[in-house]
């Protein structure tokens, strides 16, 4: 699939998944709402029977001690008692006294001129109390449900039921215990923008106490997000359309991601890690002393890959080991007939510090090397500072590899994670100061008083150097005169080349095919 193609692909599912976080947006924002309003609506009924069950009691508890007055019905003491009991009680308007089916006074009005005919009550609740629903008892101002016991009434407060405002949105009901009674009825206040009605259903929550033979029913109908609230939903839609696309971006790199490493595990499992070989040589003479192995992947029918992206990617992806055993079987397979036929010839490998933490890789270069063992002296493994390497096993690897015959440098020495003091923690043979160092000095950068100083360490812990990227004559012609013992690695000497190129050439005449003699 060709760039246009991909990105055509590309634009179309990102404005797939735009439109669909748009779809999921509006679905949860939907489902969000009607979990509330479904929460709302039990709460209601649960506040309503927590109410009435609190009315109920107090209503009940004022009667008994009405009933329990020891004087004349009537009379000044017992309305003074009967008004006590009223004033005290939240839920109580009024006592009144009941003789032969008339009130004939009550604690706020005082003896009624005019006795006041009750009809039947409603019905007959538990423990001996009657109800009455709606009864408008003389000098009172609105109808009110009553309940009476034996000689004694009480009036219910109307605003018993008038909830916290919260709540003034839903329908209620308060009824007896089987339902046959509707005891209060409230109607909700709730605001219904047009297209809400009819949308959605309406529910209907119940809440009973059989104890009290009360039951609670709060009602209210759900509502279309969108028609409640329309500005919302066009910041939702666009708040969702920005993250359906950002997670298909995000989805789209993923999948490039492991598309790339798939194929990086494919290209170590089929020999598509070819290597070319940058020439080390002395300073002072120029004399080839060596090679680095140089990994670079080649996909078939693709253009080449650099280190600087699969080697990252490998050691992200705990790959490094499987690459650095690939990078070090090849190495060893191109290289040994020309290492054999001189001793003298150093083979420079990269590694990981997780490569030598590995004791598979500690045992694949010993078990690799092990019929050519005099070999292992010309192997430099070059360790990369991309981790710490403080721990056990990288010490312990160390000195089991040195043992054997390798020597073992740190690479880039100065710029990645380890630093003079990584020295004390294990014997290594060489530093390679890099490229950084280099170019600085032939400039006017603090950098470039760090080179003498790394060379005068080096001598002083007798380690082996060589310095990368002297790419200029005033760069070569500096380092031969602060030391000119050491080795080097540039493109002033010679690119990277590719084996066939490198078999072209013989030790003792290797300088001047390179253009390099002194």
């Amino acid at each position: 699939m060709n760039r246009k193609v991909f990105r055509r692909v590309s634009a179309w599912k990102i404005l797939l998944w735009a439109c669909l976080g748009m779809l999921i947006g509006m679905v949860l924002a939907q489902l969000a709402l009607t979990v509330s309003e479904l929460r709302h609506i039990d709460a209601s009924s649960m506040q309503a029977l927590q109410r009435a069950e609190d009315a109920a009691r107090a209503t009940g508890d004022a009667l008994r001690r009405a009933e329990a007055s020891p004087f004349q019905q009537c009379s000044d003491d017992d309305l003074a008692v009967l008004r006590n009991i009223a004033y005290a009680n939240s839920y109580v308007a009024d006592l009144g006294r009941v003789d032969q089916g008339m009130v004939r006074c009550t604690a706020l009005w005082g003896q009624l001129a005019q006795p006041f005919v009750l009809p039947e009550p409603l019905y007959q609740a538990g423990r001996g109390f009657k109800i009455w629903l709606g009864q408008a008892i003389v000098h009172t101002h609105a109808p009110s449900n009553v309940v009476g016991l034996q000689r004694s009434l009480a009036l219910t407060t109307p605003t018993t039921f008038d909830l916290n405002r919260f709540y003034q949105d839903v329908s209620l009901r308060i009824t007896n215990g089987d339902g046959t009674r509707v005891l209060v009825e409230r109607e909700g206040v709730r605001y219904n923008p047009d297209g809400a009605i009819g949308l959605l259903p309406g529910v209907d929550v119940t809440h009973c106490n059989t104890d009290l033979a009360l039951c609670a029913q709060a009602s209210a109908r759900l509502h279309w997000y969108p028609a409640l609230y329309p500005r919302g939903l066009i910041a939702l839609l666009a708040g969702s359309f920005v993250a359906g696309a950002l997670a298909c971006l995000l989805h789209l790199r993923s999948r490039r991601h492991q598309g790339v490493l798939d194929r990086l595990r494919h290209g170590i499992a089929n020999d598509e890690i070819v290597l070319l070989y940058q020439p080390i040589v002395c300073i002072n003479d120029l004399s080839l002393k060596g090679y680095e192995a140089l990994a670079r992947w080649r996909p078939a029918d693709e253009p080449e890959i650099g280190p600087e992206i699969f080697v990252p990617l490998a050691v992200q992806n705990r790959l490094c080991t499987a690459l650095a055993k690939v990078v070090f079987a090849r190495a060893l397979r191109e290289m040994q007939a020309l290492l054999l036929a001189n001793p003298d010839l150093i083979l420079a490998i990269n590694t990981e510090v997780a490569d030598i933490e590995d004791a598979n890789f500690v045992r694949f270069a010993l078990e690799l090397t092990a019929n050519h063992a005099a070999l292992r002296r010309q192997l430099h493994l070059e360790v990369t500072e991309r981790a710490d390497i403080r721990s056990a096993a990288f010490t312990h690897n160390i000195d089991l590899l040195r043992r054997a015959g390798f020597a073992i440098w740190i690479d880039d020495f100065g710029t990645g994670s380890a630093n003079l003091s990584h020295l004390s923690y294990a014997r290594f043979d060489g530093i390679k100061i890099d490229r950084l160092f280099t170019s600085a000095l032939s400039t006017g950068s603090p950098l470039r008083s760090v080179v003498p100083n790394l060379l005068r360490l080096a001598g002083e812990l007798d380690l082996q150097v060589v310095i990368e990227g002297i790419e200029t004559e005033e760069q070569l012609q500096l380092i031969r005169g602060i030391a000119p013992d050491i080795h080097a690695q540039g493109w002033l000497f010679s690119k990277a080349l590719e084996l066939d190129e490198v078999l072209q050439q013989r030790p003792p005449e290797a300088a001047n095919e390179l253009g390099l003699a002194a």
